[in-house]
């Protein structure tokens, strides 16, 4: 910012503090913004509507008695403000001025989101309405409206920051630049405190009341809850946290989507490609969305429906500049909208980005490394990784390097974040890449071993498709290529035979042996699958059908990841074994300490054991690439004991 900018805007703070008027003031604050935008017409209009002198009419402002009418100081481009001669007096009153506006435009038919400040000129206080009233703005008067402050996007000039306030004006006033995106400013825009994210949510509950009544909905909904429920028991399973996911996924594709393309406006056409992912196949991202859980806003049905919110979010997503983003800009929306309580109780403990770049620095990654996190989250340790990939080989093209990270986790959103927080970190180098790239994050229960299914189920285990179980042979696992494509076979002809009469095995067979090339195909493995088509077909029939073959696809992928990684980093989920509510979970758990040798020697502590520390003894024994070299060089590094045992060594590199 230039030297003649910093200067108006500290005489303009003389000027202000030497007033004793509301009236003086608001025409320093008009001067000061016609000076900083000189010719730029566009502006000027805006400064007009801002600061013109004539306040703007707000009707069905519900007060105590009866609906008024009364004059917002300055009513545009759904921002309100409230000029004040001195907040330190009168703030409660500018609360209750705002409050009433926003109820009035809200009554008349104008939603409520709108950027809410009140000033003196000098301090600047942004509010939003306080989350629990949402469902009741109807009933409420400006009295009972409690407006919250949006802290960190509220601004006290002073004569040391006079740069910060000109961006802020721009940011709030104006937006006439893209702004950085910084994990603050995302949080700020996206966060339970925005307007964005208000507006959204009421808008995806309202649908949701009418959506829940149709089967694939309802589907997506139990299985949401299941996945959650499987690893960590009790959690709020309501309807309302399951928006709020759909909500930082619906977010989480935008942004996505910012990142790879130039677009400035986003048209329909783009806009329905973003939602049901098909618009990243453009850009050789061939995975970026699947069928999961928050699926269901892509149909016929419900995209007309939630185009508002979709609208609302592109919109504020459009304002911020992505490329060299350097921190895990999604962190802090993930965390703030995820109940505090819930991601305690499912061992979530969010680990800094300057925590994850001191342990991928300890590392010295060759082009090739194969790198995996089994407890992922947002992806802050992938973000880190791919950046010390970079740093240490910066001839690795973008496909070396994604093909190099792989995630996991349970929870059903943080897929997507993380997969995002990749593309993110990947940069808009991906929109270039000459071959389709497949973003290696998984959604399964990293601790469901083959070995483990294998020992407590013979040579069959049991699956549920909706209420059906079936019985499948292990041997499906054995080769991965094979269970990706008879998967989708299975999707297909269940898709091209419903309603109608079913294949017969032998067709499947057929089907099966041409897209796989191989004729040796074991026939109980050709059962197993033709099981999973049966089934898939009659979920469809029933109108139960927008998941399944997403989570067949996922659940079982750790199981052809053995012995596949370099490093083995992350955070593993903190909780108890007396936490865990789900039986079969709890057995395989125990199946686990007992092979891990983690079970304290006291029966009665068995209750209070970490499942990090069976996490961490599986992870290093299961997926990590056990060689002499490795283990040499990790004794070296963490100066373990010469007496350690390489499976101690293994631990001491994995989750350092």
């Amino acid at each position: 910012m230039s030297n003649q900018r910093t200067e108006l805007i500290n005489n303009y703070i003389q000027k202000v503090k030497s007033a004793n008027k509301e009236l003086t003031k608001k025409e320093a604050f008009k001067d000061l913004l016609n000076r900083l935008y000189s010719g730029e017409k566009e502006i000027e209009n805006i400064i007009d509507k801002i600061t013109g002198g004539s306040e703007s009419t707000v009707l069905n402002i519900p007060r105590k008695d009866k609906l008024h009418r009364g004059s917002a100081d300055t009513l545009y481009n759904k921002i309100i403000i409230e000029f004040e001669n001195n907040l330190k007096v009168s703030l409660k009153h500018a609360k209750e001025q705002l409050a009433g506006y926003l109820l009035g435009q809200f009554k008349s038919g104008e939603g409520y989101n709108f950027t809410l400040i009140a000033s003196d000129c000098i301090t600047w206080k942004v509010f939003s309405p306080d989350i629990s009233q949402l469902d009741n703005l109807e009933n409420l008067t400006e009295d009972e409206l409690k407006l919250n402050e949006i802290a960190s996007a509220s601004f006290t000039l002073a004569e040391n920051n006079a740069e910060d306030f000109y961006y802020w004006i721009d940011r709030f006033l104006f937006r006439e630049q893209k702004q950085r995106a910084s994990l603050k400013r995302i949080e700020e825009s996206f966060g339970n405190q925005s307007n964005v994210f208000i507006e959204s949510l009421r808008e995806l509950i309202r649908h949701f009341s009418e959506a829940k009544k149709y089967g694939e909905v309802q589907v997506s909904y139990q299985q949401w809850r299941k996945f959650l429920s499987i690893a960590y028991g009790a959690f709020d399973d309501s309807e309302k946290n399951f928006l709020v996911h759909t909500y930082l996924s619906i977010f989480s594709k935008m942004l996505a989507y910012s990142v790879v393309s130039n677009d400035d406006y986003i048209d329909d056409d783009a806009l329905r490609g973003i939602i049901s992912g098909s618009i990243f196949n453009k850009y050789n991202i061939r995975n970026f969305v699947e069928n999961d859980f928050f699926h269901w806003i892509s149909s016929d049905r419900n995209f007309p429906g939630l185009k508002k919110v979709f609208r609302v979010i592109a919109q504020e997503t459009s304002s911020y500049n992505f490329n060299e983003v350097d921190e895990d800009v999604l962190k802090g929306v993930y965390q703030e909208l995820i109940d505090l309580d819930t991601r305690h109780s499912l061992g979530e403990y969010y680990t800094p980005d300057w925590l994850c770049e001191r342990i991928v620095n300890e590392f010295q990654f060759k082009a090739g490394d194969k790198i995996l996190d089994p407890a992922c989250g947002s992806g802050s340790f992938l973000r880190a990784a791919i950046h010390r990939i970079r740093e240490l080989n910066p001839e690795s093209t973008v496909e070396e390097i994604n093909n190099s990270i792989c995630g996991i986790d349970i929870h059903p959103l943080s897929v997507q974040i993380a997969k995002t927080t990749v593309l993110l970190a990947l940069g808009k180098d991906v929109a270039g890449v000459r071959k389709p790239i497949h973003i290696n994050i998984i959604l399964a229960n990293t601790l469901l071993a083959p070995e483990g299914v294998e020992k407590l189920f013979g040579s069959e285990f049991t699956i549920h498709i909706d209420s059906e179980k079936l019985y499948l042979n292990t041997k499906i696992f054995e080769d991965v290529q094979l269970f990706d494509e008879a998967l989708e076979i299975c999707d297909e002809l269940a898709e091209q035979s419903m309603n109608v009469k079913k294949e017969t095995k032998k067709t499947f067979e057929n089907n099966l042996r041409r897209r796989h090339k191989n004729s040796e195909l074991n026939q109980k493995v050709i059962d197993s699958f033709y099981q999973i088509y049966e089934s898939l077909k009659f979920v469809k029939e029933k109108g139960r059908d927008s998941i399944w073959r997403f989570i067949l696809q996922n659940l079982y992928k750790p199981y052809f990841l053995k012995e596949k990684f370099d490093y083995v980093i992350g955070n593993p989920p903190w909780f108890t074994y007396s936490s865990i509510r789900n039986e079969e979970y709890q057995n395989l758990l125990n199946e686990l300490a007992g092979e891990y040798k983690v079970k304290p020697l006291r029966v009665a502590n068995f209750p209070h054991l970490e499942i990090a520390a069976i996490f961490m003894a599986h992870c290093s024994s299961f997926f990590y690439m056990k060689t002499e070299k490795y283990a040499s060089f990790y004794h070296e590094v963490f100066s373990v004991p010469t007496t350690t045992t390489t499976h101690e060594a293994e631990k001491q590199k994995v989750f350092v």
